[in-house]
């Protein structure tokens, strides 16, 4: 249990977003963790296919009844996220397209600016406000870090749902259970809004007494009215929906790699038997009786003796894997060893099938790369895939979400980029650079230095160290003049090409006058 706190906007029994993680971490975790594997647990089970039999390693799927929560999509909404979640954990192919796609998004690469009037200027005291306080809040609420439990989300079962809590101490996001919250309209921003089952709250009484407003305004108004579904506050209310194109379906953006990828697990585990199946034997010890005779009892040696030495051989000699029989014959064998090459080739052969489907395959399995132009153009397919639609909302609800926090917010832009078209964008904008455009702060972003540590470093390495006086930078192509001496210089302001000294031009014009 919670115990009250000092939050940072004064006395209160209200958790601070810091506070609420560490509660969350201690008590809530675990049960979130424990709910979704028995969610996960519950659709694999619906799934079996009871007219075979289960042994140890193969488990067996009914694969007409995946075919009918594919045919009946909204009716089957909760079982195929739970199958997700399922196959998420189980298969290894699966969760690595998911982390695939999560891990693409690059949020701390942005331009923040400030509100500007082409007719009325900038007020400079009142736009260097607006941008402190807006870098201040950019960076407490840390979306490259923050944002990615919800992406995972958002690819595994469609939708997210969740309070975002942003305060002093930093930022934490509680996520809402899909079973228990639906999409009910969209801002105007571009990101939705959400109604969540109040009775979710029953299960935690926690939530109600020391969670900040947006679950106490909730809960009161479930009292009072005893309506279940409720609205979150605007200020907290926070959804990614992969498919946003229609709100009202909630379906796994890959439902239709399912019968796959659960083909797929039971290649591997057939796989996985016959290869333990390749180390056993079976050897028997043929009793032989003399040859022409009519008596079946005239044995060539008496089964008594030979039964000595048998007991001797497998009690002694035998491996545990190989099993032994003493029959009248000769010594023979039985072996369960397979073409085992074909078989591994067989589930990469299925692994690359599925992942070329889904997209990713020249990353993830590099067996697939060709050349670098094809790889390039994979990579921005790719990105193209994973952030059209939900960068637009993170973007969203961002601005949003800093009208909240800020008296007078500047406008936040996220670069559509991914963590493998990062590279060509940053060239981009250094050509962009050295043509006049203002990139300075957001190139920074770029190369991992966000816009408020860039001005305090450049302030302290300038004005406290004075390093600019002390370093002279190296000259490159964009950056050499000419002087009447002929030697190099440092250019504060490259023109974008090399400058011929004096020397050459009176040259040059020297040879024109001649000719």
């Amino acid at each position: 249990m919670a115990t009250k706190t000092t939050s940072a906007n004064g006395t209160s029994n209200k958790m601070t977003a810091a506070e609420l993680r560490k509660w969350y971490d201690e008590n809530f975790s675990k049960v979130q963790e424990l709910n979704r594997f028995q969610e996960a647990s519950d659709a694999v089970k619906k799934l079996r296919d009871v007219t075979k039999r289960a042994d140890k390693t193969i488990s067996s799927f009914d694969k007409e009844k995946l075919r009918s929560y594919l045919k009946n999509i909204t009716s089957s909404e909760k079982n195929l996220r739970d199958l997700s979640w399922y196959l998420y954990y189980r298969s290894h192919t699966y969760m690595r397209l998911i982390t695939f796609y999560a891990s693409m998004f690059c949020l701390d690469c942005r331009m923040i600016n400030p509100a500007y009037d082409l007719l009325k200027g900038f007020d400079a005291n009142k736009a260097m406000k607006s941008y402190s306080e807006t870098l201040k809040w950019v960076d407490l609420m840390n979306n490259q870090n923050e944002m990615y439990v919800p992406l995972v989300s958002a690819f595994v079962q469609d939708v997210f749902f969740g309070v975002h809590i942003t305060d002093e101490t930093g930022t934490f996001i509680f996520e809402i259970p899909a079973d228990y919250a639906k999409i009910s309209g969209k801002y105007m921003t571009g990101d939705f809004a959400f109604q969540m089952d109040a009775t979710y709250l029953k299960k935690f009484p926690e939530l109600i007494e020391y969670l900040p407003e947006p679950f106490e305004q909730v809960w009161r108004d479930y009292e009072s009215t005893g309506e279940k579904w409720q609205y979150i506050g605007d200020e907290y209310s926070f959804v990614l929906k992969s498919r946003r194109e229609d709100p009202k379906i909630v379906v796994p953006i890959f439902a239709s790699l399912f019968n796959s990828l659960i083909n797929l697990i039971d290649l591997e585990d057939i796989q996985a038997v016959a290869a333990e199946q390749e180390i056993y034997k079976l050897l028997w010890y043929e009793l032989e009786t003399i040859s022409g005779t009519k008596d079946i009892n005239d044995w060539k040696i008496e089964p008594r003796l030979a039964s000595e030495y048998f007991n001797k051989m497998i009690n002694d000699a035998l491996p545990p894997y190989i099993s032994a029989a003493m029959v009248p014959g000769k010594l023979n064998e039985v072996s369960f060893n397979n073409d085992k090459a074909t078989d591994t080739t067989k589930v990469a052969k299925a692994t690359e099938t599925v992942l070329n489907t889904a997209g990713g395959a020249e990353v993830l399995n590099g067996g697939t790369i060709n050349n670098t132009y094809a790889f390039k153009m994979a990579a921005i397919a790719n990105t193209e895939f994973a952030i059209s639609s939900l960068l637009p909302q993170i973007e969203g609800f961002t601005n949003r979400k800093l009208s909240y926090l800020c008296s007078n917010p500047c406008h936040l832009t996220y670069f559509p980029i991914s963590v493998y078209t990062k590279d060509d964008f940053t060239e981009k904008m250094l050509k962009g650079g050295q043509n006049g455009f203002a990139i300075r702060l957001a190139l920074g972003t770029l190369l991992g230095i966000s816009e408020s540590a860039n001005l305090s470093m450049l302030h302290f390495e300038n004005e406290v160290l004075g390093l600019h006086k002390l370093m002279i930078p190296l000259t490159t192509s964009y950056t050499q003049s000419g002087n009447s001496n002929g030697d190099k210089a440092y250019d504060p302001e490259p023109s974008g090409a090399p400058i011929k000294d004096a020397g050459d031009l009176s040259d040059s014009g020297e040879r024109s006058r001649n000719r």
